[in-house]
């Protein structure tokens, strides 16, 4: 199942989605496999990519007054590629 949550996020990776138009769907696609259990059903590296990019979507702040642990549109952008791309999933 989570291998959909990794298409959304290849999505925005690639320019496809904007952050605001990512995050709080990932965040709610994320949370509903969780609650529903399913996310156990993929392997651990997709599983563990899909919730490192939750961790992600989390920090993103559109606002100019973000604070330094939290992640602007290009800030998001950049992590979600480094994180597709170190768990081989880009």
């Amino acid at each position: 199942m989570s291998l959909e949550l990794i298409q959304l996020a290849k999505k925005f990776a690639d320019g496809g989605l904007s952050a605001n138009a990512f995050a709080d769907p990932y965040i709610a696609k994320w949370s509903a496999e969780r609650d529903a259990n399913k996310l156990k059903d993929d392997n651990a590296n997709v599983s563990e990519c899909a919730s490192t990019i939750f961790i992600l979507a989390d920090c993103y702040n559109p606002d100019l007054d973000r604070r330094k642990s939290e992640l602007d549109e290009a800030g998001l952008r950049a992590e979600v590629k480094a994180t597709l791309s170190k768990f081989k999933l880009a």
